[in-house]
C-alpha cells in the first residue's frame, strides 16, 4: 500500500532531554516489558531507520498489521516510541506514523542519587563539548582566514592540521574524559 504524501519529512531524531531510568523503578519495568520480545526491538529499529505507519511496517518486517499494532501500542505506553505524524492511505484511512520517543532513555543500576548526578554530568558534558567545538572552530577559522597577507599566503592542509584550535579540542576533550573518570571512579 503507497501512501499519498512522503513520510520523508519525519524524521527518527530524537530532540529531547534524556530520561535516566533507575533498574528497580515501575516505570523501567514497562520499558523492559515492551522490549522483551524481538519483534518489539526489530519495530523499534525500523522505526528509527524509518518512521512510518502500522501498515508499512507490517510489509517491510513481515508482519501481520495485529502483531504490528499490538506491539506499537506496548512500545508508545512505554515511552519508547510516539505518533510523529498522521497521513493518509489510497483510500482515505488516517493512520499514525510511527517515530522514536522525542526523549531518549537510558536505564541504570545504582541509587536515585546517582541518577541525579549521572544525568547533570550528561548534561554538562553536551554543553562543555558543544563550547569546546564552537571555539575550537572559531580558532580554525581564524588560523586560516584571519591572518593578514597576500592572495598567494593560502595556508596548506598541513599547516590547517596544526592549528591552535585542535590542539584546543584534543586537550579540552582530554580533560573532559578525565573528569569523566574521576566522577565514576568516586560515584
Amino acid at each position: 500500500m503507497s501512501l499519498l504524501p512522503s513520510t520523508d519529512d519525519v524524521t527518527a531524531e530524537q530532540e529531547g532531554d534524556i530520561r535516566v531510568l533507575g533498574v528497580d523503578e515501575d516505570e523501567t519495568a514497562n520499558v523492559f516489558e515492551a522490549l522483551s520480545s524481538e519483534t518489539a526491538r526489530r519495530i523499534l529499529t525500523a522505526i528509527y531507520d524509518d518512521p512510518a505507519p502500522p501498515s508499512e511496517l507490517a510489509t517491510r518486517l513481515d508482519l501481520s498489521l495485529q502483531n504490528v499494532s499490538y506491539h506499537l501500542d506496548n512500545l508508545e505506553e512505554a515511552g519508547v516510541v510516539r505518533v510523529a505524524d498522521t497521513r493518509y492511505s489510497e483510500k482515505g484511512k488516517e493512520m499514525n506514523v510511527y517515530a522514536p520517543a522525542d526523549d531518549p532513555v537510558v536505564v541504570f543500576v545504582g541509587t536515585t542519587e546517582r541518577k541525579t548526578g549521572l544525568l547533570d554530568l550528561l548534561k554538562r558534558l553536551v554543553g562543555a563539548t558543544g563550547l569546546l567545538f564552537l571555539v575550537s572552530a572559531f580558532l580554525f577559522v581564524f588560523q586560516a582566514f584571519g591572518q593578514p597577507g597576500g592572495a598567494g599566503d593560502t595556508p596548506t592542509i598541513l599547516e590547517l592540521l596544526s592549528f591552535p584550535g585542535l590542539e584546543f579540542l584534543l586537550g579540552g576533550l582530554f580533560v573532559l574524559g578525565l573528569v569523566v573518570l574521576w566522577w565514576a571512579r568516586n560515584r
